[in-house]
């Protein structure tokens, strides 16, 4: 049975930003974790229990998809769509 998907309001917004091939990829991300939460090359994020990303790269920019993974209520809320950098990972 596929996950149900939410996202943070800040994630939504994140998305909305995107034009064009980035928002179809990673709207295309998002909708695949529902069938498999842990798709090849995705990773829990060091340091915690549930949370998860998955890296992409669209034209030549590398991009996170973070995610919390909650099993028990077949929950994902995406929590960040953002592109990578040194800031990517600061406050979660």
């Amino acid at each position: 049975m596929p996950y149900r998907i939410e996202l943070t309001p800040a994630a939504d917004r994140q998305v909305d930003r995107l034009r064009g091939i980035a928002q179809l990829a990673v709207r295309g991300v998002i909708l695949g974790v529902a069938t498999d939460p842990r798709p090849r090359g995705a990773g829990r994020l060091a340091g915690t229990r549930d949370l998860w990303r998955i890296r992409l790269r669209i034209d030549g920019h590398p991009w996170r998809v973070v995610y919390r993974l909650d099993d028990s209520r077949q929950l994902i809320v995406v929590t960040r769509v953002v592109r990578r950098d040194e800031g990517t990972y600061r406050g979660l």
